[in-house]
């Protein structure tokens, strides 16, 4: 029988585990507290960004993100771009909150944003803001994407869930925008079990965020901030303890969920070492396949993307050889049945339905290694047809 390989694996080694139970025996503070703060300044310092959100998924990472963005100052519309190549719940909740969302092409080299694209969508809509999604570990030209948001007065958001300790001129991949989201799920860079943050260097914004992720009361803010919520609507002592001054949420994380990342914060320097080694390993062996590429410093890589002929076709060939592997991200969400019956939009965009068609993504994770590598890549090439863009 051959050896498992995941497409994803457990971050959490049984020491983290073994010490999180003898934790818990010491009867401590479970829900929302000290190490939830503690947990949010080592992150943002890691990613040299003020302020931090820790929430309960970077899915919830996105719809806190989307919400405060609509009570952060004047938004100048509810015009969004956001890439086709994402996830169902980097758009969901533009939809879900009355936003005009707007999919963008896959740029062929990099696969985040298409800036001919952009620059078209901006003439023809004049879009207020612009989700990024640095896919699998790569820079998404989030430097000249920048530059095009601040000509045009756009408000760049960043999804970096899938690529956690990516840098770009010495600057982490999600420090760049207004804000960004992380995900610590399962198989992710780190694991919280559940989890995700949003981070910005924005007070206001921060603020906000903080007070939708609980009910969208004024507990646990900054004093000042806090103080000038309850003197604009004239609030008592009594009255403020529940006083809604945003139409929240309860997207909390708990302590235990703390404990876990702030162990979790000393493994991942090795975690992202780990992923960019074998990226590079793939590369290697599947130098006559399409490889994704990138401006990065460093590639801290979610799986290793290309394109065959006959994707399922290698998908039960691999799925045979113990070999996870799944089409790539959700390939185009031009084509999700979710976004056509809930926008009305048939999108068909060039790269896009190409990668919806054609892409498949291979494992990289803490629990491989090179050998691991050799072999995937030895039975991948037994059955796999390169496809190229056209």
């Amino acid at each position: 029988m051959y050896k498992k390989i995941g497409l994803a694996s457990e971050t959490i080694p049984k020491e983290h585990l073994d010490r999180l139970s003898e934790w818990i025996k010491t009867y401590p503070r479970l829900t929302q507290g000290e190490k939830v703060i503690e947990f949010e300044s080592v992150f943002a310092k890691y990613l040299e960004v003020d302020y931090a959100t820790f929430i309960n998924s970077g899915s919830s990472a996105n719809l806190l993100m989307a919400t405060t963005n609509l009570f952060f100052k004047d938004l100048r519309n509810k015009k969004v771009g956001i890439p086709a190549l994402s996830w169902s719940t980097t758009v969901s909740p533009f939809i879900q909150l009355g936003y005009q969302p707007y999919l963008l092409d896959a740029d062929p080299i990099n696969l985040g944003v298409n800036i001919d694209n952009l620059y078209k969508l901006i003439k023809e809509e004049d879009i207020g803001t612009l989700i990024l999604v640095h896919v699998l570990g790569h820079d998404s030209s989030v430097e000249k994407i920048l530059d095009i948001c601040e000509e045009f007065d756009i408000r760049l958001l960043e999804d970096n869930c899938q690529s956690l300790g990516s840098t770009i001129s010495g600057k982490c991949l999600g420090s760049f925008g207004l804000a960004s989201t992380f995900s610590f799920f399962y198989g992710h860079h780190i694991s919280t079990i559940e989890g995700g943050c949003l981070c910005s260097n924005e007070f206001e914004f921060n603020q906000i965020s903080k007070s939708l992720r609980a009910h969208g009361w004024g507990r646990g803010l900054d004093s000042e901030f806090h103080e000038n919520l309850r003197s604009k609507y004239n609030n008592s002592d009594f009255r403020d303890l529940y006083t809604f001054y945003y139409p929240g949420y309860n997207l909390r994380s708990t302590e235990l969920n703390a404990f876990l990342g702030l162990m979790q914060m000393n493994l991942l320097d090795e975690y992202c070492s780990k992923r960019s080694i074998l990226f590079n390993k793939y590369k290697e062996q599947l130098s006559s396949f399409w490889c994704q590429e990138s401006s990065n410093d460093f590639i801290s890589s979610f799986a290793y993307a290309t394109f065959v002929k006959n994707p399922e076709e290698v998908w039960i060939h691999l799925k045979n050889k113990n070999i996870e592997t799944r089409p790539l991200i959700a390939g185009s969400i031009g084509q999700q049945p979710f976004w056509k019956e809930f926008t009305g939009k048939n999108t068909s965009l060039k790269y896009a339905d190409q990668i919806h068609i054609y892409g498949i993504y291979l494992p990289i994770n803490a629990d491989i290694d090179v050998r691991d590598v050799d072999r995937i890549c030895t039975e991948f090439k037994e059955v796999a047809e390169p496809y190229s863009f056209i």
